[in-house]
């Protein structure tokens, strides 16, 4: 007579606890590399907006050292000069009427270097190329508003833009500087 062995529980796991852990740690693990991937992203995006204000910086210190009667210190064009801030957000749409108005009335490269790249001691080439390649350029432009404060004080109000393409869509960095002139009016 065959006698049965009684059935004793084995610690470890079944095939089928093994599979659906399997499933969980995959589930989990495609959510982390989406995390990461969107991580990856915004740290691009983080990185163009820091090289296009440290582009603007650069580009604001090298207007502080020019004399005040620098021929690149003309006042802009009153469309600009009267709407330095873009507030009707014309250099985020190429594609509107007043986008090509509005550059052609800021000074551009073409005036940055005017007196030839040996005179400007700043950033020569506005573009950056990142760790994958890829090679963002970028656009310098100024305004320019000139203003007689008072006998013998006159007032320049600088403002900056650098542009940029970013995912399809332009970016515009802005900063601010002045400066007083006092006496030789």
């Amino acid at each position: 007579m065959l006698r049965r062995v009684p059935f004793h529980a084995r610690n470890g796991f079944t095939t089928i606890e093994a599979l659906i852990a399997a499933v969980v740690f995959l589930v989990g693990l495609v959510g982390l590399l989406g995390a990461l991937v969107q991580a990856r992203s915004a740290t691009g995006q983080a990185r163009r907006l820091m090289q296009a204000t440290d582009i603007a910086n650069d580009l604001a210190e090298q207007i502080q050292l020019w004399d005040f009667t620098d021929q690149r210190l003309g006042a802009s064009d009153p469309l600009c000069a009267d709407d330095p801030l873009d507030k009707d957000h014309k250099l985020l749409d190429p594609t509107s009427g007043d986008y090509d108005t509005y550059l052609e009335c800021m000074h551009g490269e073409e005036t940055i270097m005017m007196l030839g790249p040996e005179k400007f001691g700043g950033l020569r080439t506005p573009s950056f190329t990142d760790e994958s390649g890829v090679e963002t350029k970028f656009s310098r432009f100024y305004i320019v508003r000139l203003q007689d404060v008072r006998l013998g004080v006159r007032r320049m109000q600088i403002w900056v833009k650098v542009l940029y393409t970013e995912a399809g869509e332009q970016r515009v960095v802005t900063t601010q500087a002045m400066r007083i002139q006092m006496g030789g009016v």
